[in-house]
């Protein structure tokens, strides 16, 4: 579902410091002497790399690329610029104890462009720890993948898929959680830091489970803020649109100006749009999106249904009236980035080894066979077939090739590391059944319930509950 994607880079500019293979190039030395200046990339000082040449980033923090490979067991494919940017430890009276790593969620959004946010939110555990922030390949200033037809929105997302996917060849298969993982490590490593904490946002909690896994050492803390699990998902993702149906019912329980029974009405709406012919394609992709800013979210679309059935139809037309075309600079947000990551690595309700013809096929029988009252008041069909999530969008995507790496395998054992799990209670884009799903898979997990949250909603005020309960959890452990 993380389809209807949302990031905290409002701005993702590129940065101005050149990469080339084997280092790190400082800019502002290079300009000076008019040559590159490098620092090995196996033993990196954070104090050598340069202050941040864009907007929107917070005081101190320090930019960098290293070039690395689309794939390390084959380098004829080529490598590319990964940006990271590194802001020193407040506190320089007493030894560092080493990093938080922040990941932004997506896919598709550079984790430099949300440095500010990751630095008001951790606050205080800045004083003795850097931040560091890795924009993964194709996003930020990681050479932004930017395949036109997707990006401009001239295509439906399956075509599009597609011709992005023949125009990268080979390195359309690169895009992937396991490889943006092993860039974080490599990095890390360069810089030099043992000991160090690890935060994801949505789809960053993917990305940081798969860091986990696969390199857990020196990994004292990971906290997964609106999660999803790496490993077990149903291709369905049922429970984010049962989350977003029966989150419309709690908010209006919970409000004094919502009166009746909210649910009843979506049902009674879902059977007029049927009758009239109009398609609830619409419907599902508000329902889809309300998870960003309860309760009101939950209450303007109950609201919408309840002016429709009384014959107002103008508040849910407008709601669902088309937007702007086209999703801006791929260096802000790169939808080919999305639905490359999205399509490789996550579960579909068809077989990512079929051909074309066999996947629609595999598409229509999973439909047909689905518990028919699973998502009520809407059909299974009307799922899968009438809106714009993950369902179709992957049908055109090349069959994986043999370098594919998922982001853990079903044998990989979970680190032992203390790990925060926080839900949102009506956050229907990472549901409250997924971040259950998510502690499961660790052995030494919490969940931290946000009463009334919706997705990512620690990120929106340092001193709400979730943001203070991060604080917490991160100094608890170090």
């Amino acid at each position: 579902m993380r389809r209807i994607a949302i990031g905290l880079a409002a701005l993702a500019t590129t940065l101005t410091a050149a990469a080339f293979a084997g280092g790190i190039l400082q800019p502002s030395s290079a300009a000076a002497m008019g040559a590159p200046t490098f620092v090995p990339a196996d033993a990196i000082d954070p104090g050598d790399l340069s202050p941040c040449a864009r907007k929107h980033v917070p005081p101190r923090l320090r930019c960098g690329k290293m070039r690395l490979p689309y794939e390390a067991a084959d380098p004829s494919l080529g490598s590319l610029p990964i940006a990271f940017a590194v802001r020193p430890r407040l506190d320089r009276s007493k030894p560092s104890r080493g990093a938080v790593i922040a990941v932004e969620g997506g896919p598709g959004y550079g984790s430099i462009g949300s440095a500010r946010t990751y630095v008001n939110l951790l606050g205080e555990r800045l004083d003795h720890r850097d931040l560091l922030v890795v924009d993964a390949p194709g996003t930020g200033a990681s050479r932004a993948l930017d395949c036109r037809l997707l990006q401009s929105g001239r295509a439906d997302d399956d075509t599009g898929v597609a011709a992005c996917a023949r125009s990268l060849g080979e390195r359309w298969h690169s895009y992937r959680t396991q490889v943006a993982a092993d860039n974080i490590d490599t990095i890390r490593k360069a810089l030099g830091y043992e000991d160090v904490q690890v935060y994801g946002d949505s789809y960053g909690t993917y990305l940081a489970q798969s860091y986990a896994f696969r390199h857990p050492d020196g990994l004292s803390a990971l906290v997964l803020d609106s999660a999803y699990p790496v490993r077990g998902e149903s291709g369905w993702y049922p429970s984010v649109w049962r989350t977003g149906i029966r989150g419309l019912s709690i908010a209006c329980r919970r409000s004094t100006e919502c009166h009746g029974d909210a649910g009843a009405r979506l049902a009674r709406f879902v059977k007029l749009l049927r009758k009239t012919k109009l398609g609830v394609g619409p419907l599902l992709n508000r329902i889809g999106a309300v998870g960003y800013s309860p309760p009101d979210s939950y209450l303007k679309l109950d609201a919408a249904i309840s002016a429709y059935l009384r014959g107002n139809t103008a508040p849910y037309e407008r709601m669902i009236a088309p937007g702007r075309v086209g999703y801006g600079k791929p260096g802000a947000y790169s939808h080919g980035e999305e639905l490359a990551v999205s399509c490789n690595d996550y579960p579909m309700i068809w077989d990512k080894a079929a051909s074309y013809p066999e996947r629609q096929a595999q598409l229509l029988a999973s439909v047909n066979s689905y518990p028919q009252d699973a998502f009520a008041p809407f059909t299974p069909a009307e799922i899968a077939l009438s809106n714009d999530v993950l369902y179709r969008e992957c049908l055109g995507a090349p069959v994986p090739n043999a370098l594919y790496q998922p982001p853990v395998t079903a044998t990989m054992p979970a680190p032992d590391a203390p790990t925060l799990v926080v839900i949102g209670e009506l956050d229907n884009v990472t549901s409250p059944a997924e971040g259950r799903a998510t502690a499961a898979l660790f052995p030494n997990a919490e969940t931290y319930l946000f009463r009334g949250g919706g997705h990512v909603a620690s990120l929106y005020g340092r001193n709400n509950p979730g943001a203070k309960r991060i604080r917490a959890f991160l100094k608890l452990h170090g």
